[in-house]
Formats: C-alpha cells, structure tokens, sequence
C-alpha cells in the first residue's frame, strides 16, 4: 500500500486546499458556485477527520460519513462532541452536490457550509497541532 495514505501532514494539506478552494469559489459569482463549495467544504472537512484518525490509529476507514468519522475522533477527545451539527449540516449539503435531485443549494446554503468546515477544520488542526502535526 502506499505510505502516502497515512502520511497526516498530507492529509492535513489537502484538507486546507479543499477548504481553500471552497473560499474561492465562493468568492465567485458562478451559478454552482454553492454546489461546488458546499462539496469542498465536505471534503475539506472528511479529509482533516481521517487525518486525526490517521494521527491516533495508523489506519484509515473508507468513509464519507462525517457524522461517523466524528465519533471515531470522539473515541480520542471529547473536544469533537461539539462539532455533531457541523458534521450533519455539511453530510446534508453534500447529498445535493453529487446528483441532480431538484433541491438547489443556496449562497446561504454555502455561507453555512464554510463556517461549519472552518470549525471543523481548526478543531481539529489545533488538535493534531497539540500532537505534533503542523505549526
């Protein structure tokens, strides 16, 4: 397999670019500009998850569920507990960004999505920091 799976300074830089993709696409005035962030968002978040994951077990599962991966980091510190409706709110949104269904994101809806994967995000970066992961 390769090590780069479980290399968490990668993992954690991905997460930021997805994040960061996310702003900037916002940023924009494209009509699936909330369609695009919202699925940033949602992967900028997974990715720091599994990172911490990675961080604490040397392992990966193969998920997507937000909600899910939280309670694996839950396992390590209760610092995740709050983080439960973030991780529902953007498992929502990214239900909409993958298939046509006739339910459109909004800007509010993106709006909503970047300030949930920014707590995400440096929830959990601040924990790996505490780790020895990042700066």
């Amino acid at each position: 397999m390769d090590d780069d799976i479980f290399d968490v300074m990668e993992w954690i830089r991905y997460a930021q670019e997805d994040y960061d993709a996310a702003v900037a696409m916002a940023a924009t005035n494209n009509p699936y500009a909330p369609r695009k962030a919202c699925y940033d968002c949602h992967q900028s978040a997974e990715k720091i998850l599994k990172a911490y994951i990675i961080a604490k077990e040397g392992t990966r599962k193969k998920e997507h569920n937000l909600v899910t991966l939280l309670k694996q980091c839950s396992q390590y510190s209760h610092d995740f507990d709050g983080l439960r409706a973030a991780c529902l709110i953007l498992n929502t949104h990214i239900a909409k960004t993958r298939y046509p269904s006739g339910k459109k994101l909004t800007d509010s809806d993106m709006e909503e999505a970047l300030g949930e994967a920014a707590k995400i995000l440096e929830l959990t970066k601040s924990k790996l920091t505490e780790m020895g992961f990042g700066s």
